[in-house]
């Protein structure tokens, strides 16, 4: 009778094998998805294999640098398999290569030292893929992955995948999916992971990856305030930080490093902040003066997010609407963990996560969408 591998030994398994592992990040990552992607990249690297973490258009918060390898993320992934034209020199060497384009044509130019070349001396073949496995972290499916799969789709459907999740809302797209809707963040699965490998020869946490794994725990459970905290989650926390985790480098950047004008905005935002204790609805409204006024841009809207999630922690969902100068409507939404963002509002074609995600509406007035977002969070949410 043939032993079935755990999922935990199929991954090392098909690591084991591979030569070249290609991290693959959703579209505007959390910061346990970037965490954990770098954590993996450096057990990619300790198990002595070639790594590379992309994320579909990907620009490194500033408050994320301090994470190790953070620098090594890459916004895309070019020439995963090369055309390869031979010639061969066995009669006669190369003097001069050239080439021009002429139109939709490239023409090769090959000055032999002797005698010429014949069409008989070219052939032409396909490289194999740049990467022999795909770990997708925090990824709930291939189109979360954005461009980076839209443009290599064959490449995706040719290579083993690796799903590795903590959300129920995953489909399950790779070979292997190791998804655990317990654990508190894809950190914490991958600790996991690690720890199911202890009985081979690898030594893989160090304090580099131990950072990485506790910053995504930490930044996915709002610094443990998080109704999803376990004992287990507790534990392992604890553990990290006995392996040389900088836990305070983490809480430093995470929330000790906010710009001036973001913590101004934040009072922007609370000055207009509106309730709705029985659904548990927290939302505020920003208009083009609270930005000039305060000097923030609007990259930090997500930053305020994270300040009212963490400063009123009754509320389960929270959004804020700010209505640019031409009228425009940026939205941003986090939900509660029952809530699929992407789905309840899919009519406004929002990016991000099940549950925080970026809209914009080009014309529909303020109250109008705020009351369509009221409404449709009241019918997915239970009352107290």
């Amino acid at each position: 009778m043939i032993e079935k591998k755990s999922k935990e030994e199929q991954i090392f398994n098909l690591l084991q094998h591979s030569t070249s592992v290609l991290i693959c990040l959703p579209q505007q990552p959390s910061t346990d998805a970037i965490a954990s992607g770098l954590a993996m990249l450096s057990i990619v690297e300790k198990l002595q294999k070639r790594g590379r973490v992309v994320s579909s258009g990907f620009q490194l918060p500033s408050n994320h640098s301090f994470l190790p390898k953070s620098e090594e993320i890459v916004a895309d992934v070019t020439a995963l398999k090369k055309f390869i034209i031979n010639l061969d020199i066995s009669r006669t060497s190369v003097e001069e290569v050239a080439y021009t384009i002429e139109g939709k044509r490239l023409r090769l130019y090959v000055t032999p030292k002797g005698d010429g070349f014949s069409a008989a001396d070219v052939t032409a073949e396909e490289d194999n893929y740049a990467y022999d496995l795909i770990i997708a972290i925090d990824a709930h499916d291939f189109e979360s992955l954005g461009r980076i799969y839209e443009m290599n789709t064959e490449f995706f459907y040719r290579t083993p995948v690796i799903t590795i999740d903590h959300s129920p809302e995953n489909r399950h797209f790779g070979q292997v999916n190791l998804v655990q809707i317990t654990a508190t963040s894809v950190s914490e699965v991958i600790f996991e992971l690690l720890q199911s490998w202890q009985s081979t020869p690898h030594a893989l946490l160090d304090e580099y990856i131990a950072t990485n794994l506790l910053t995504g725990m930490i930044s996915k459970t709002k610094s443990f305030q998080a109704g999803s905290v376990t004992p287990r989650s507790l534990a392992i926390a604890s553990h990290l930080i006995s392996q040389g985790a900088r836990r305070e480098d983490i809480v430093k950047n995470l929330y000790q490093s906010k710009q001036l004008s973001t913590l101004k905005l934040w009072g922007r935002a609370l000055s207009k902040l509106e309730s709705d204790q029985a659904y548990k609805i927290v939302w505020s409204k920003l208009v083009p003066e609270d930005f000039l006024q305060t000097g923030a841009p609007e990259s930090e809207l997500p930053d305020v997010i994270d300040e009212l999630i963490i400063n009123t922690p009754e509320a389960r969902n929270v959004f804020i609407l700010y209505q640019k100068a031409n009228g425009e409507i940026d939205g941003v939404v986090s939900t509660a963990p029952y809530i699929n963002a992407l789905e309840l509002f899919a009519s406004l074609q929002p990016h991000g996560s099940e549950h925080f995600i970026f809209f914009n509406v080009a014309r529909q007035p303020m109250a109008e969408l705020e009351q369509t977002i009221l409404e449709r969070l009241r019918s997915a949410s239970p009352t107290v």
